[in-house]
């Protein structure tokens, strides 16, 4: 018996040792950062980092602090990408809920481009047979240079297969990674203060993006989140890039991100052009249409190592006069389009996030300067979502400054009062552009 207990007593010890070895290297790796420096950004996920912050008893007792402190740690730690990656491959391995996704992105190279076929296929198609819905939003544009989407006949049964983690569902085997949706009610809208915009007494608009967390695709028809949001922003006009089916929806979204495509963020530009300056604008036209060679794994792909796309990278090209970008008030060059050279010359890291990288990561604040003093100049609040279409926009006025409420608080010290932030810079116009999730968030459950 006192053998068994002296074994027990051993094991017990030898755990705690482990444990207390993990928790000083852990320590250790994330106080290296006194001599190392902080991290600014991450490369890899192209993405602003949390830096330590100094200790705030108002913000302790909001719970400001400990967020930060805990996000912090996680990006300042030594070693922090290599070690994310560790672990959710094991969280994957552990739940065996990959759902064989990492064998189709091993074959996403051997299929030789098939989705930029597909797409380049449809789009022939859709111009040889004048066009569909999508003629009203791109009219006047050159059929050659402009996919023009026939609608897609709603198959009103689809099933929702859970991916990993409760969080990434696919449609049936259509291979795209989606959120699953939710009803209006069941989000907050206070991300932005309402009393603040009540404020605004410039001309304020808002263009509203459906997506897959609005979306019920097997009661399609039904969606309210739309109606919802025009109740509870008070606006003066809004519109929305909306779909008729899960079909319709694939042509807007990548395959494995949240956001939208190069075709839906064409669109939603369009969209949004008419609904500031009517219907009588001129917008710009691609000049030329380019597909990267290189498999586009999406932020709901790597998030959670599932190596599922097969899809490529694609963009429209535009000719813009030149501008200059200030981005938190330094003048310098915003995303990195400059590295895309070629088919087969781009960033390409195990992280590596296309869209942020081609359009831009997520700043407090972004200002495009046409220099054309004659012109209005207006202020864009939004997300990740706006980086798509920032330039092509702000092409139409003279000054164009894009906040986002995430950062901006953080770096400027203040949270955005719109009003007082276009007096002071002389913008006459206030665009909001988000989709459900980034105007509000969820609802803990059980509680508001």
């Amino acid at each position: 018996m006192s053998e068994r207990i002296t074994e027990k007593s051993r094991y017990k010890k030898i755990v705690s040792l482990i444990f207390v070895i993990l928790c000083v290297l852990s320590l250790g790796l994330f106080y290296s950062v006194i001599f190392r420096g902080q991290k600014n950004e991450s490369i890899e996920e192209n993405r602003t980092l949390q830096k330590v912050l100094r200790f705030s008893m108002s913000g302790f007792w909001k719970g400001e602090y400990q967020t930060k402190m805990e996000d912090s740690i996680g990006d300042q730690m030594a070693f922090s990408i290599e070690i994310k990656t560790g672990v959710k491959k094991f969280y994957n391995q552990l739940t065996g809920k990959t759902s064989g996704a990492d064998k189709v992105f091993v074959n996403a190279k051997r299929d030789g481009g098939k989705q930029s076929e597909v797409l380049e296929n449809q789009i022939a198609a859709s111009e040889k047979n004048g066009g569909g819905y999508q003629t009203e939003v791109l009219e006047n544009q050159s059929s050659s240079q402009v996919p023009v989407i026939p609608p897609q006949p709603d198959k009103n049964s689809y099933t929702y297969k859970e991916v990993v983690a409760g969080k990434v569902y696919k449609i049936d085997e259509s291979g795209y990674l989606l959120a699953m949706h939710h009803e209006p009610e069941e989000y907050n809208f206070d991300l932005y203060d309402p009393e603040m915009l009540e404020e605004v007494t410039f001309p304020k608009y808002l263009f509203f993006i459906e997506t897959s967390e609005s979306t019920d695709f097997n009661d399609i028809q039904k969606s309210r989140a739309f109606e919802y949001i025009k109740q509870t922003f008070p606006m003066d006009g809004y519109d929305r890039l909306s779909f008729n089916s899960f079909d319709e929806y694939k042509n807007y979204f990548y395959q494995t991100d949240h956001h939208w495509n190069f075709i839906g963020s064409y669109t939603g530009y369009t969209k949004i052009m008419r609904l500031l300056e009517g219907e009588g604008v001129d917008v710009l036209r691609p000049s030329g249409r380019h597909t990267y060679h290189t498999v586009f794994n999406g932020s709901r792909s790597r998030d959670n190592l599932l190596g599922s796309a097969t899809e490529e990278f694609t963009v429209f090209k535009f000719n813009l006069p030149e501008y200059k970008t200030f981005v938190n008030d330094v003048e310098r060059a915003y995303g990195f389009r400059n590295r895309y050279v070629s088919d087969e010359e781009y960033p390409n890291k195990l992280y590596s996030n296309h869209y942020g990288l081609y359009y831009g990561d997520d700043r407090a604040k972004v200002v495009y300067d046409f220099n054309q003093p004659e012109k209005e100049s207006i202020l864009i609040l939004g997300t990740s979502y706006t980086n798509a279409i920032n330039e092509l926009v702000a092409s139409h006025y003279n000054q164009t400054h894009i906040l986002d409420f995430r950062y901006y608080k953080e770096w400027y010290g203040e949270p955005i009062n719109a009003q007082k932030y276009m007096e002071k810079n002389h913008l006459t116009k206030l665009l909001i552009i988000g989709d459900i999730s980034s105007l509000g968030y969820l609802r803990k459950k059980g509680g508001q």
